[in-house]
């Protein structure tokens, strides 16, 4: 993941690339200004695979000839 951090003081732009395993804090300081720079990395809600929303029609429709269960190995 790339990062770009702005220093509000001084105007200096850092860049990262970073492996980031989950959102939250991540702290640099300015190489100018040496003061600490704070970026927040928030999980969008795009970035979570949304699960299949399966009718009950088609669960009964096809049923006898498919698998539809609800674990992640039936897919697989």
């Amino acid at each position: 993941m790339r990062i770009t951090i702005t220093c509000e003081e001084c105007g200096r732009r850092h860049r990262l690339e970073r492996a980031v395993g989950e959102p939250g804090a991540i702290w640099i300081i300015c190489h100018d200004c040496e003061l600490p720079l704070r970026a927040v990395l928030e999980q969008t809600v795009s970035a979570v695979p949304a699960a299949p929303v399966v009718s009950e029609r088609f669960r009964d429709t096809w049923a006898g000839t498919l698998d539809i269960s609800s674990s992640a190995t039936a897919t697989s």
